[in-house]
């Protein structure tokens, strides 16, 4: 029986080491691991304010399902119109990871570049602070004794600064962006739970190809994160669009999820869409649990 619950306490144990060394290599950049990046373009590329016009929209995403303190992240982005070639917009996203909560406030702009032949290019910049709060009563140690290694106080504050620029025209985009290139360990006294980042680079681009099926259109994409220090991702997947009202698709990243989802969009601009995914038994993931996206956006 004792031997029992020290099996249990010490998966318990090992549980928690697992989430908090996640919480440390997900960079703190909340929007690490969304499935739909190339509709919440604005998470890591202020460039995207402004590109589609004024729209309002909300994703919330989980991961591990089944899993007691796994990731979960809300963000919620507003981009306002374009007004002499500058747009202007805002963001807020929140990520929690067991006991520990990082939000993210930013104001983002970018300035329109007409390129001709019907493209336009985008300059963003990105600013804004990033809160951290970890609760220290939840984290269950085997001793209160005093340790040095774990912060009496769980809560930070630091700055956010990141730039980004967007091609984009009729049949194609292209995307590249550093979302923020401070790193926090430089502005908090305690670094205790905040970990040394160096900056990440986002990298995406899709285009449209016509079909000669009932006015749909296949849309291909290829994402990148390039993450100093750690594994680089590779997203790589498509829609497949009926008359610019039902998309469905997925993708695989090669970290060794795969996804699926559903789009539903209506002629009075409000768009919805379900993303799913899922790790895949003996590939890259050490996680094969499953999670899911949803994602709401009107265009005003």
């Amino acid at each position: 029986m004792a031997g029992s619950i020290y099996l249990i306490k010490m998966r318990g144990y090992l549980l928690t080491i697992v989430l908090l060394i996640f919480g440390y290599t997900a960079k703190a950049q909340v929007q690490e691991n969304m499935l739909m990046e190339r509709f919440n373009m604005n998470a890591f590329n202020p460039a995207y304010v402004g590109s589609e016009g004024r729209e309002v929209s909300f994703t919330t995403r989980s991961s591990w399902q089944g899993v007691s303190g796994s990731p979960k992240m809300s963000y919620f982005f507003y981009s306002g119109n374009t007004k002499k070639n500058l747009s202007l917009g805002a963001s807020v996203i929140s990520n929690k990871v067991f006991i520990d909560t990082r939000t993210q406030y930013a104001i983002d702009a970018s300035y329109k570049l007409e390129m001709g032949g019907g493209a336009n290019l985008f300059l963003g910049l990105k600013a804004g602070a990033t809160n951290k709060n970890t609760d220290i009563g939840g984290l269950k140690r085997i001793t209160q004794e005093a340790n040095p290694a774990i912060s009496s106080n769980g809560n930070a504050i630091f700055p956010v600064f990141g730039f980004g620029v967007l091609l984009k025209a009729e049949k194609f985009y292209v995307s590249a962006s550093i979302p923020n290139f401070l790193n926090p360990v430089k502005f908090v006294k305690d670094d205790s739970f905040i970990g040394s980042e160096k900056p990440t680079t986002y990298l995406l681009a899709g285009t449209s190809i016509d079909t000669s099926f009932f006015g749909s259109k296949l849309k291909p994409f290829i994402s990148m994160k390039l993450i100093p220090d750690g594994q680089n991702q590779t997203h790589i997947g498509g829609t497949f669009d009926f008359k610019d009202t039902v998309e469905i698709g997925g993708g695989y990243k090669s970290i060794g999820y795969t996804n699926v989802l559903l789009i539903i969009k209506t002629k009075f601009g409000l768009t919805a869409a379900y993303a799913y995914d899922f790790g895949i038994p003996n590939g890259a993931s050490a996680v094969t649990r499953s999670g899911n996206e949803i994602f709401v956006k009107f265009r005003f």
